[in-house]
Protein backbone atom coordinates (compact mmCIF):
# COMPACT_ATOMS: atom_id res chain seq x y z
CA UNK A 1 0.00 0.00 0.00
CA UNK A 2 1.20 3.50 -0.77
CA UNK A 3 -0.52 4.99 2.29
CA UNK A 4 -0.60 3.75 5.88
CA UNK A 5 -3.24 1.21 6.88
CA UNK A 6 -5.39 2.85 9.57
CA UNK A 7 -6.48 0.51 12.36
CA UNK A 8 -9.35 1.77 14.49
CA UNK A 9 -9.30 0.76 18.15
CA UNK A 10 -10.86 1.55 21.48
CA UNK A 11 -8.53 3.24 23.93
CA UNK A 12 -8.68 0.65 26.70
CA UNK A 13 -5.48 -1.08 27.67
CA UNK A 14 -6.83 -4.44 26.46
CA UNK A 15 -8.13 -3.08 23.13
CA UNK A 16 -4.80 -1.38 22.46
CA UNK A 17 -2.88 -4.54 23.36
CA UNK A 18 -4.99 -6.63 20.99
CA UNK A 19 -4.73 -4.08 18.18
CA UNK A 20 -0.98 -3.72 18.60
CA UNK A 21 -0.61 -7.51 18.56
CA UNK A 22 -2.51 -7.82 15.27
CA UNK A 23 -0.65 -4.84 13.79
CA UNK A 24 2.69 -6.45 14.66
CA UNK A 25 1.60 -9.71 13.04
CA UNK A 26 0.53 -7.92 9.88
CA UNK A 27 3.84 -6.05 9.69
CA UNK A 28 5.67 -9.36 10.01
CA UNK A 29 3.55 -10.98 7.30
CA UNK A 30 3.82 -7.99 4.98
CA UNK A 31 7.28 -6.37 5.30
CA UNK A 32 7.17 -2.66 4.59
CA UNK A 33 3.49 -2.33 5.52
CA UNK A 34 2.86 0.82 7.57
CA UNK A 35 0.03 0.62 10.11
CA UNK A 36 -1.21 3.48 12.25
CA UNK A 37 -3.63 3.12 15.17
CA UNK A 38 -6.51 5.57 15.58
CA UNK A 39 -8.23 5.58 18.98
CA UNK A 40 -12.02 5.90 18.88
CA UNK A 41 -14.18 6.24 21.99
CA UNK A 42 -17.31 4.07 22.17
CA UNK A 43 -20.44 4.34 24.28
CA UNK A 44 -19.31 1.37 26.34
CA UNK A 45 -16.12 3.25 27.22
CA UNK A 46 -18.00 6.36 28.31
CA UNK A 47 -20.80 4.81 30.39
CA UNK A 48 -19.00 3.25 33.35
CA UNK A 49 -21.42 3.80 36.21
CA UNK A 50 -24.23 1.57 34.92
CA UNK A 51 -24.35 -2.21 34.57
CA UNK A 52 -24.01 -3.33 30.94
CA UNK A 53 -27.34 -5.16 31.15
CA UNK A 54 -29.07 -1.90 32.12
CA UNK A 55 -27.71 0.20 29.26
CA UNK A 56 -29.92 -1.66 26.81
CA UNK A 57 -27.78 -1.26 23.73
CA UNK A 58 -26.21 -3.97 21.61
CA UNK A 59 -22.83 -3.13 20.18
CA UNK A 60 -21.84 -0.86 23.06
CA UNK A 61 -18.16 -1.27 22.24
CA UNK A 62 -18.28 -1.36 18.44
CA UNK A 63 -20.83 1.01 16.88
CA UNK A 64 -18.52 4.00 16.66
CA UNK A 65 -15.73 1.82 15.27
CA UNK A 66 -18.01 0.38 12.61
CA UNK A 67 -19.21 3.85 11.65
CA UNK A 68 -15.59 4.94 11.25
CA UNK A 69 -15.10 2.02 8.86
CA UNK A 70 -18.17 2.95 6.85
CA UNK A 71 -17.01 6.59 6.74
CA UNK A 72 -13.57 5.48 5.45
CA UNK A 73 -11.87 7.03 8.50
CA UNK A 74 -10.20 3.69 9.29
CA UNK A 75 -9.44 0.57 7.22
CA UNK A 76 -9.87 -2.18 9.80
CA UNK A 77 -10.81 -2.76 13.42
CA UNK A 78 -9.77 -5.48 15.86
CA UNK A 79 -12.63 -6.51 18.16
CA UNK A 80 -13.08 -8.86 21.05
CA UNK A 81 -15.54 -11.02 19.14
CA UNK A 82 -17.81 -11.43 22.17
CA UNK A 83 -18.52 -7.66 22.02
CA UNK A 84 -19.88 -7.86 18.47
CA UNK A 85 -23.62 -7.87 17.73
CA UNK A 86 -24.76 -10.99 15.89
CA UNK A 87 -25.43 -8.99 12.71
CA UNK A 88 -22.65 -7.24 10.78
CA UNK A 89 -23.71 -3.92 9.18
CA UNK A 90 -24.19 -3.83 5.42
CA UNK A 91 -20.95 -2.95 3.70
CA UNK A 92 -18.74 -4.51 6.38
CA UNK A 93 -17.38 -8.03 6.84
CA UNK A 94 -15.53 -10.06 9.47
CA UNK A 95 -12.45 -10.70 7.36
CA UNK A 96 -10.38 -12.76 9.80
CA UNK A 97 -10.69 -14.74 13.02
CA UNK A 98 -7.15 -15.30 14.37
CA UNK A 99 -6.60 -18.50 16.35
CA UNK A 100 -8.65 -18.58 19.54
CA UNK A 101 -7.03 -18.53 22.97
CA UNK A 102 -8.66 -19.84 26.16
CA UNK A 103 -12.42 -19.21 26.10
CA UNK A 104 -12.78 -19.88 29.82
CA UNK A 105 -13.78 -17.60 32.66
CA UNK A 106 -11.56 -17.48 35.73
CA UNK A 107 -12.30 -16.85 39.40
CA UNK A 108 -9.83 -14.24 40.66
CA UNK A 109 -9.09 -13.84 44.38
CA UNK A 110 -6.35 -12.02 46.32
CA UNK A 111 -3.28 -14.15 46.91
CA UNK A 112 -3.13 -14.41 50.68
CA UNK A 113 -0.84 -17.40 50.78
CA UNK A 114 -3.73 -19.75 51.40
CA UNK A 115 -3.77 -23.28 50.11
CA UNK A 116 -5.38 -24.07 46.80
CA UNK A 117 -8.98 -22.89 46.68
CA UNK A 118 -11.47 -25.27 45.10
CA UNK A 119 -12.52 -22.58 42.63
CA UNK A 120 -16.11 -21.35 42.79
CA UNK A 121 -17.13 -24.30 44.97
CA UNK A 122 -14.52 -23.32 47.54
CA UNK A 123 -15.76 -19.76 48.10
CA UNK A 124 -17.01 -18.99 51.58
CA UNK A 125 -20.75 -18.93 52.26
CA UNK A 126 -22.15 -15.55 51.17
CA UNK A 127 -18.91 -14.40 49.51
CA UNK A 128 -19.21 -11.16 47.49
CA UNK A 129 -18.44 -11.81 43.83
CA UNK A 130 -18.09 -9.06 41.25
CA UNK A 131 -19.46 -9.50 37.74
CA UNK A 132 -21.47 -7.35 35.33
CA UNK A 133 -22.39 -10.32 33.14
CA UNK A 134 -25.91 -11.73 33.35
CA UNK A 135 -24.56 -14.92 31.76
CA UNK A 136 -22.05 -15.41 34.56
CA UNK A 137 -24.53 -14.36 37.24
CA UNK A 138 -27.17 -16.79 36.01
CA UNK A 139 -24.78 -19.74 36.06
CA UNK A 140 -23.27 -18.73 39.39
CA UNK A 141 -26.70 -18.44 41.01
CA UNK A 142 -27.63 -21.87 39.71
CA UNK A 143 -24.38 -23.29 41.10
CA UNK A 144 -24.04 -21.25 44.31
CA UNK A 145 -27.29 -19.44 45.21
CA UNK A 146 -25.73 -18.34 48.50
CA UNK A 147 -23.21 -16.01 46.85
CA UNK A 148 -23.69 -12.23 46.96
CA UNK A 149 -23.30 -11.10 43.33
CA UNK A 150 -22.61 -7.42 42.68
CA UNK A 151 -21.99 -5.40 39.53
CA UNK A 152 -18.45 -4.28 38.77
CA UNK A 153 -17.46 -2.01 35.88
CA UNK A 154 -14.21 -0.48 34.66
CA UNK A 155 -11.12 -1.86 33.00
CA UNK A 156 -9.26 -4.89 34.34
CA UNK A 157 -6.87 -2.85 36.49
CA UNK A 158 -9.76 -0.94 38.04
CA UNK A 159 -11.61 -4.13 38.85
CA UNK A 160 -8.53 -5.73 40.38
CA UNK A 161 -7.93 -2.62 42.47
CA UNK A 162 -11.48 -2.86 43.83
CA UNK A 163 -10.85 -6.51 44.65
CA UNK A 164 -7.61 -5.62 46.45
CA UNK A 165 -9.44 -2.92 48.43
CA UNK A 166 -11.86 -5.53 49.75
CA UNK A 167 -14.95 -4.33 47.88
CA UNK A 168 -15.31 -7.89 46.61
CA UNK A 169 -14.10 -11.30 47.76
CA UNK A 170 -13.65 -12.50 44.19
CA UNK A 171 -14.12 -11.46 40.57
CA UNK A 172 -15.12 -13.43 37.49
CA UNK A 173 -13.05 -12.37 34.47
CA UNK A 174 -12.16 -13.77 31.06
CA UNK A 175 -8.87 -15.66 30.95
CA UNK A 176 -8.18 -14.34 27.44
CA UNK A 177 -8.20 -10.69 28.48
CA UNK A 178 -5.87 -11.27 31.40
CA UNK A 179 -3.49 -13.26 29.21
CA UNK A 180 -3.43 -10.69 26.41
CA UNK A 181 -2.62 -7.99 28.94
CA UNK A 182 0.35 -10.03 30.07
CA UNK A 183 -1.06 -10.35 33.59
CA UNK A 184 -1.89 -14.05 33.78
CA UNK A 185 0.90 -16.57 34.23
CA UNK A 186 0.56 -20.25 33.26
CA UNK A 187 0.36 -21.23 36.93
CA UNK A 188 -2.65 -18.94 37.48
CA UNK A 189 -0.79 -16.21 39.32
CA UNK A 190 -1.21 -12.58 38.31
CA UNK A 191 -0.16 -9.19 39.58
CA UNK A 192 -1.56 -5.68 39.15
CA UNK A 193 -0.24 -2.49 40.77
CA UNK A 194 2.05 -4.57 42.95
CA UNK A 195 -0.78 -6.70 44.36
CA UNK A 196 -0.76 -10.47 43.83
CA UNK A 197 -3.84 -12.45 42.84
CA UNK A 198 -4.66 -16.04 41.91
CA UNK A 199 -6.91 -17.04 39.01
CA UNK A 200 -8.75 -20.37 39.03
CA UNK A 201 -10.07 -21.54 35.63
CA UNK A 202 -13.79 -22.35 35.65
CA UNK A 203 -14.44 -25.41 33.45
CA UNK A 204 -16.87 -24.92 30.57
CA UNK A 205 -18.92 -27.76 32.07
CA UNK A 206 -19.48 -25.53 35.10
CA UNK A 207 -19.77 -22.15 33.35
CA UNK A 208 -20.27 -21.93 29.59
CA UNK A 209 -18.35 -19.00 28.09
CA UNK A 210 -19.83 -16.05 26.27
CA UNK A 211 -20.33 -16.38 22.53
CA UNK A 212 -16.88 -16.20 20.87
CA UNK A 213 -15.06 -15.50 24.14
CA UNK A 214 -11.30 -15.74 23.60
CA UNK A 215 -11.71 -14.95 19.90
CA UNK A 216 -10.65 -11.81 18.05
CA UNK A 217 -12.51 -10.66 14.95
CA UNK A 218 -10.97 -8.30 12.41
CA UNK A 219 -13.53 -6.23 10.56
CA UNK A 220 -13.14 -4.18 7.39
CA UNK A 221 -15.18 -2.94 4.44
CA UNK A 222 -16.54 -5.75 2.29
CA UNK A 223 -15.34 -4.10 -0.92
CA UNK A 224 -11.84 -3.23 0.34
CA UNK A 225 -10.02 -6.00 -1.49
CA UNK A 226 -6.57 -4.67 -0.64
CA UNK A 227 -7.22 -4.93 3.10
CA UNK A 228 -9.04 -8.24 2.68
CA UNK A 229 -5.98 -9.71 0.97
CA UNK A 230 -3.70 -8.42 3.73
CA UNK A 231 -5.90 -9.98 6.41
CA UNK A 232 -6.42 -13.35 4.74
CA UNK A 233 -3.34 -15.03 6.32
CA UNK A 234 -4.65 -14.21 9.81
CA UNK A 235 -7.83 -16.24 9.39
CA UNK A 236 -7.82 -19.54 11.33
CA UNK A 237 -10.23 -22.11 9.88
CA UNK A 238 -11.21 -23.85 13.14
CA UNK A 239 -11.65 -20.55 14.97
CA UNK A 240 -13.81 -19.23 12.12
CA UNK A 241 -16.02 -22.33 12.33
CA UNK A 242 -16.47 -22.07 16.10
CA UNK A 243 -17.15 -18.33 15.93
CA UNK A 244 -19.71 -18.74 13.13
CA UNK A 245 -21.52 -21.51 15.01
CA UNK A 246 -21.68 -19.55 18.26
CA UNK A 247 -22.68 -16.30 16.54
CA UNK A 248 -25.43 -18.08 14.59
CA UNK A 249 -26.78 -19.39 17.91
CA UNK A 250 -26.78 -15.83 19.27
CA UNK A 251 -28.40 -14.44 16.11
CA UNK A 252 -31.28 -16.91 16.20
CA UNK A 253 -31.98 -16.08 19.84
CA UNK A 254 -31.49 -12.33 19.27
CA UNK A 255 -29.54 -12.16 22.49
CA UNK A 256 -27.55 -9.26 23.90
CA UNK A 257 -26.32 -8.07 27.27
CA UNK A 258 -29.88 -8.24 28.66
CA UNK A 259 -30.26 -12.01 28.19
CA UNK A 260 -28.32 -14.73 30.09
CA UNK A 261 -27.10 -16.99 27.31
CA UNK A 262 -23.89 -18.78 26.40
CA UNK A 263 -22.48 -20.94 23.64
CA UNK A 264 -19.23 -22.79 23.15
CA UNK A 265 -18.10 -24.72 20.08
CA UNK A 266 -14.99 -26.83 19.76
CA UNK A 267 -13.65 -29.30 17.22
CA UNK A 268 -13.31 -32.86 18.45
CA UNK A 269 -10.31 -35.07 17.62
CA UNK A 270 -12.26 -36.74 14.81
CA UNK A 271 -13.02 -33.37 13.21
CA UNK A 272 -16.60 -33.13 14.45
CA UNK A 273 -17.79 -29.70 15.60
CA UNK A 274 -19.36 -29.95 19.05
CA UNK A 275 -21.57 -26.99 20.06
CA UNK A 276 -23.07 -26.43 23.50
CA UNK A 277 -25.56 -23.73 24.36
CA UNK A 278 -27.48 -22.33 27.31
CA UNK A 279 -30.30 -19.90 28.03
CA UNK A 280 -31.25 -19.12 31.60
CA UNK A 281 -33.37 -16.87 33.77
CA UNK A 282 -31.66 -13.94 35.45
CA UNK A 283 -32.08 -15.50 38.89
CA UNK A 284 -30.58 -18.80 37.73
CA UNK A 285 -33.61 -20.86 38.79
CA UNK A 286 -34.35 -21.96 35.23
CA UNK A 287 -31.61 -23.04 32.83
CA UNK A 288 -32.13 -24.71 29.44
CA UNK A 289 -29.13 -26.40 27.85
CA UNK A 290 -28.37 -28.44 24.75
CA UNK A 291 -25.68 -29.80 22.44
CA UNK A 292 -25.35 -30.26 18.71
CA UNK A 293 -22.80 -32.16 16.61
CA UNK A 294 -21.87 -31.90 12.96
CA UNK A 295 -19.35 -30.87 10.34
CA UNK A 296 -17.37 -27.63 10.68
CA UNK A 297 -18.53 -26.90 7.13
CA UNK A 298 -22.04 -26.58 8.54
CA UNK A 299 -21.03 -24.38 11.47
CA UNK A 300 -23.76 -21.76 11.14
CA UNK A 301 -26.45 -24.39 10.54
CA UNK A 302 -25.35 -26.18 13.73
CA UNK A 303 -25.61 -22.99 15.76
CA UNK A 304 -29.08 -22.31 14.39
CA UNK A 305 -30.20 -25.89 15.04
CA UNK A 306 -28.98 -25.72 18.64
CA UNK A 307 -30.84 -22.46 19.19
CA UNK A 308 -34.04 -23.96 17.77
CA UNK A 309 -33.64 -26.97 20.06
CA UNK A 310 -33.34 -24.72 23.12
CA UNK A 311 -36.30 -22.62 22.02
CA UNK A 312 -38.38 -25.80 21.79
CA UNK A 313 -37.20 -26.87 25.27
CA UNK A 314 -38.45 -23.67 26.89
CA UNK A 315 -35.90 -20.99 26.07
CA UNK A 316 -38.58 -19.01 24.20
CA UNK A 317 -40.52 -18.52 27.43
CA UNK A 318 -37.36 -17.51 29.31
CA UNK A 319 -36.41 -14.98 26.65
CA UNK A 320 -39.92 -13.53 26.57
CA UNK A 321 -39.86 -13.12 30.34
CA UNK A 322 -36.43 -11.46 30.34
CA UNK A 323 -37.17 -9.12 27.43
CA UNK A 324 -40.60 -8.23 28.78
CA UNK A 325 -39.39 -7.48 32.30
Amino acid sequence: MERPLILGTRGSRLALAQSEMMAATLRMLHPGLVIELKVISTKGDRVLDVALSAVGDKGLFVKELEQALLDHEVDLCVHSCKDLPSQVPDGLTLAAFPERVSPLDVLVVPDQGQGALDGVLGLAQGAVVGTSSLRRACQLRALRPDLDLRDVRGNVDTRLRKLAEGQYDALILAAAGLARLGLLEPDGSLESDGVAFVAYPIPAEMMLPAVAQGTLAIECRADDHVTLDLLAPLDHAVTRATALAERAFLRRLEGGCQVPMAAYAEREADGTLYVRGLVGSVDGTTVVQGVCYGSPDDAEALGLALADDLLAQGAAAILQQVVGS
